[in-house]
């Protein structure tokens, strides 16, 4: 194998492979607001669905965890784990405690970038600015 301008090539038999180089990972938002990808059963801490690909899934957490504790708040609301995740920046390691069955686990999360989507409030009381 060898590298030509960047680029991996790989000989087998007569076949030539050109591999591209894998991009490296954005660099997160330093002025977003961190996020985990996890959705939560209302009124409770177990973790509903996990999203594939996000922080929570690549650090182990999986649906039917029960949030203990999140860096060092212990939640009674996942509104309260809400506003405390995005209180961090994209990038950073939150460690994060759930109960797993009988088992007490411990996961070490590193944020992503929370969507905008997100964070956008419909009010409907309230009337839409629109632009000349």
């Amino acid at each position: 194998m060898s590298t030509i301008a960047g680029i991996s090539a790989c000989l087998f038999g007569n076949l030539l492979f050109t591999l591209a180089p894998i991009p490296p990972e954005p660099s997160p938002d330093p002025m977003g607001r961190g996020y985990m990808g996890i959705t939560v059963q209302t009124g409770a801490l177990m973790i509903e669905s996990v999203q594939p690909g996000l922080p929570a899934a690549k650090s182990g957490l999986r649906s039917g965890d029960v949030l203990l504790r999140v860096g060092t708040l212990e939640p009674r609301e996942f509104e309260q784990v809400v506003s405390h995740i995005c209180s961090f920046r994209p990038g950073a390691v939150v460690e994060i405690e759930v109960q797993r069955g009988s088992e007490r686990k411990t996961f070490r999360v590193k944020l992503a970038s929370r969507p905008p989507e997100l964070d956008l409030q419909r009010n409907p009381n309230r009337p839409i600015d629109i632009d000349d």
